[in-house]
């Protein structure tokens, strides 16, 4: 995973409550690039996916694992 997004990831995993929800996405056009499946499911492995989360929806609602 880029450094970027992972520095991202960890941020949002120490900014969110133990009840709360944060909506990620793809994106279009991201200027942190192209995110291929392999690095989504890596991101979605660091939460609890409450919706969604297929490569092809390319968003999840996410929470605290």
């Amino acid at each position: 995973m880029a450094d970027d997004r992972q520095l991202s990831v960890s941020e949002m995993k120490r900014i969110l409550k133990e009840k709360g929800k944060a909506f990620i996405s793809l994106g279009a056009g991201s200027p942190f690039g192209f995110v291929d499946q392999r690095e989504w499911e890596k991101i979605l492995e660091e939460f609890k996916v409450e919706q969604g989360g297929s490569y092809k929806e390319k968003c999840a609602l996410v929470s605290l694992k």
